[in-house]
């Protein structure tokens, strides 16, 4: 699984690259969409983007690493909002009301359970890396969630 592939990345690189300005493709993203099957929230592409973003130089460092993850997030940030004002403009008043409800209660979930993860890792500076990866698996989820919220 590609996760585990950037977790494994992680660990090992050194930490270097101050001033790296991750390069992360849309259109690799924007594959990993069009190419996963309805009710699948975590395809093997996810993190693709991230990871060929890190073959740059300085992405390998653990603040390249971080910020290819976190490029790579905002992709899929921007699709989550995308699929949430759709739906919300195709639902009734009590529906519409019940995702809302719905997406504050995840986003308060998913920082929690990110910061957990980032606490969990306190003594070392992996501790960023953890967190981007980890809001990056949850945030790619929602947003095929949303897409597919409906239609099963």
């Amino acid at each position: 699984m590609r996760g585990a592939l950037i977790l494994a990345l992680l660990w090992a690189a050194p930490s270097f690259a101050q001033d790296f300005v991750p390069k992360v493709d849309p259109a690799q993203t924007a594959q990993c969409l069009a190419d996963t099957e309805s009710g699948i929230t975590a395809p093997d592409c996810v993190g693709a983007a991230a990871s060929t973003c890190m073959e740059q130089a300085g992405g390998f460092s653990t603040q390249g690493m971080s910020a290819c993850v976190d490029a790579e997030t905002a992709l899929w940030d921007g699709f989550l909002n995308t699929q949430y004002k759709a739906r919300m403009a195709a639902l009734t008043k009590s529906q519409k009301a019940a995702l809302q409800s719905a997406q504050r209660a995840w986003i308060a979930y998913r920082d929690a359970d990110c910061g957990l993860q980032y606490e969990m890792f306190s003594d070392g500076t992996i501790r960023s890396n953890i967190y981007a990866g980890c809001m990056l698996n949850y945030t790619s989820a929602r947003a095929l969630m949303l897409r597919d919220l409906g239609s099963y």
